[in-house]
């Protein structure tokens, strides 16, 4: 279990480290659409998101190694933590936020694959993956809104 947080977790530190939001900063001179929230309820939220995922990800690693719609889902699993990352860095880190939408296009599909996986290996997985996809819809609009507005 302690992988499946090390590495959900690893990834939001990872992503962390190219965020910059304080007042002067470049993602604070955006013009930001009206649904954005606030610095402290994105952090909250990801503490918790990253945790599901933590729990998902166990759930299904526990599952016997031969079910057969496990070996591809868990490489999955840590590949789509590398968009989810990867993310922050185009954002953030290049401030290039049109490529940091397609990263977040691509992300949501690869949630959605991934919850609809974790399902068929263990419904409580695929429940746990839920509330990460749907910040991640929501984000990549927000993601989108940026584009258009800036």
């Amino acid at each position: 279990m302690s992988l499946s947080f090390l590495a959900c977790y690893g990834a939001g530190f990872l992503s962390s480290l190219f965020v910059q939001t304080g007042t002067g900063s470049w993602y604070d001179g955006l013009a930001k659409p009206s649904l954005t929230p606030d610095k402290l309820m994105i952090v909250l939220i990801w503490l918790v998101l990253y945790g599901l995922m933590a729990i998902a990800l166990w759930r299904v690693w526990e599952r016997d190694p031969q079910v057969e719609e496990m070996r591809g889902w868990v490489p999955l699993f840590f590949a789509h933590l590398l968009l989810n990352a990867a993310w922050a860095g185009f954002f953030f880190g290049f401030h290039a936020i049109f490529i940091a939408l397609i990263d977040a296009i691509v992300l949501a599909f690869a949630c959605i694959i991934i919850a609809f996986g974790a399902w068929e290996i263990d419904k409580r997985a695929g429940y746990l993956l839920v509330p990460y996809v749907l910040w991640i819809l929501f984000t990549t609009y927000i993601n989108l809104q940026l584009w258009l507005l800036n």
